[in-house]
């Protein structure tokens, strides 16, 4: 009896320390459910978890804590990591879902490992922060109940710096690399903090059955037609903030400095507008190998993930093999969709010398203004003609390696008489705008353009036709570089 008492008496406090234990719902590719008696992991059931289940077979994973196979982590001479910085909190939402599964297609593996942080709305306008390591097929919702991570603002420099700060900590590499999911202006900063969605800028033409960029309107002019609660930048609909490139130089310096002890990215990419930029390269040399980047507007639904990660399925990829291969990729997806497209990406190593060069390019030029203004006035005009030098959906923005070719063509014809020192400043600018060229090619590992921007050569610079925009005075090229001052002097 005493005995009997006592059995009984287990049974009922292992069946109450049962109930202790949480329970965790695991959603399966065939769409049913386990449950897994832990509290490492479960399942995620929120309405964007809807959007990314909908339309595959991925599973959406809450996890509370390391689980045991992620807890060791070593670390391989060949891995790098995959940082998506996400700013999903504005019009560009509704393609966050799509681009996850497309990494999750792929998913983190022996060769990479795929992170993002993404900060988004969800139903009932509720703002929220998530951190996902992507693996294969599976979507893995890194702690979620840290109070520090929830409601974070894309637009804050902090946040940038948090988010490297969690992917480097926890996922050790030789290599890191970061994407910056967002719009994009390029150098300038949106006027009010507003910005258009590019995909409004295209329209289908039914004829070539392919999307067309409308080019009746710049795209910094757009800006005063469009309500006040679209913006971009990475910007934070819900704060009101963006990341200037002044915040975004103080992120990735601290960055760098505290996380990577002094390192480098491997690749800065930007899945955005108009950042292909000479003035963008300018401050991101200091803190990446390669930068990847659109000189062109890019429609909405940006990189295809999948086939820009799909090489690590098989092997892993050097820094310069893999900026070539997401070049590859974007010229596959988007070839049969529009004549309007570009992507490059530059070797940063080389920018330094790209920069003297046009400080040089442009000494001389204002030297050529002081002695014979109409000569070079006119040179500079037809060189940058928008009918005879490649320019994109902002037309300040003009493809920089067209430019110079335009202008060696242009100056080589001018009569400057007898004078030894205007031969001279002829001869050397000649000479000169040759080696920027050289450089240009040198620098671009590799470039893709639709037919219609077929000059394009993947690095821009800002050369407005009538006044200089009040932004363009902040950017840090400006700082050891006579370009400002030439533009000022060819406009005014």
């Amino acid at each position: 009896m005493i005995m009997q008492k006592f059995i009984q008496s287990l049974h009922s406090v292992l069946l109450f320390s049962m109930l202790l234990i949480p329970t965790v719902a695991l959603t399966h590719k065939d769409g049913s459910h386990s449950v897994k008696k832990n509290n490492i992991e479960q399942t995620c059931s929120c309405d964007f978890c809807d959007e990314i289940r909908a339309t595959s077979l991925i599973e959406t994973i809450k996890r509370t804590k390391k689980s045991g196979r992620n807890s060791k982590k070593k670390k391989s001479s060949n891995k790098r990591v995959f940082i998506v910085f996400m700013a999903a909190d504005n019009d560009l939402r509704a393609f966050a879902a799509r681009n996850i599964q497309q990494m999750s297609n792929v998913g983190s593996n022996d060769n990479i490992t795929i992170v993002v942080h993404l900060d988004i709305r969800i139903s009932g306008n509720k703002k929220i922060t998530r951190r996902y390591l992507i693996e294969k097929d599976r979507v893995v919702h890194i702690d979620p109940n840290d109070p520090n991570t929830q409601q974070m603002d894309s637009g804050n420099p902090a946040t940038l710096i948090s988010c490297c700060e969690w992917a480097i900590k926890n996922y050790p590499a030789d290599v890191y690399d970061l994407i910056l999911w967002n719009h994009g202006t390029g150098i300038l900063e949106p006027p009010h903090g507003k910005i258009i969605n590019p995909t409004d800028l295209f329209t289908f033409n039914p004829i070539t059955h392919r999307l067309e960029l409308d080019r009746s309107i710049g795209f910094m002019d757009a800006f005063n037609l469009i309500g006040k609660n679209q913006r971009g930048v990475c910007w934070d609909d819900t704060t009101g903030n963006y990341l200037s490139n002044k915040k975004l130089d103080f992120a990735l310096q601290t960055i760098c400095q505290n996380c990577l002890n002094g390192k480098k990215f491997g690749i800065i990419g930007f899945d955005a507008c108009l950042m292909s930029m000479v003035e963008v390269t300018s401050f991101i040399k200091k803190y990446a190998e390669v930068m990847t980047s659109s000189q062109e507007v890019e429609l909405g639904m940006g990189w295809k993930y999948d086939d820009v990660l799909a090489p690590f399925l098989q092997r892993p990829l050097d820094t310069e093999t893999f900026a070539r291969h997401i070049v590859n990729a974007y010229e596959s997806t988007y070839q049969s969709i529009t004549h309007d497209y570009t992507l490059s990406s530059i070797d940063l190593s080389s920018i330094k010398s790209l920069e003297k060069n046009i400080d040089y390019v442009a000494s001389l030029l204002i030297e050529g203004i002081l002695s014979q203004k109409p000569l070079y006035i006119k040179a500079i005009k037809d060189s940058r003609n928008k009918l005879l030098c490649t320019h994109f959906d902002e037309p300040s923005y003009i493809d920089l390696h067209h430019f110079y070719s335009n202008l060696s063509t242009n100056i080589r014809k001018l009569n400057v008489g007898t004078n030894q020192r205007d031969q001279q400043i002829q001869e050397v600018l000649l000479d000169r705008i040759e080696e920027g060229k050289g450089i240009i090619q040198y620098s671009v590992l590799a470039n893709t353009t639709g037919r219609n921007l077929k000059n394009a050569q993947g690095i821009s610079i800002y050369f407005p036709e009538r006044n200089i925009h009040s932004s363009y005075q902040q950017a840090s090229f400006l700082t050891s570089n006579h370009w400002g001052v030439f533009l000022t002097h060819y406009l005014f």
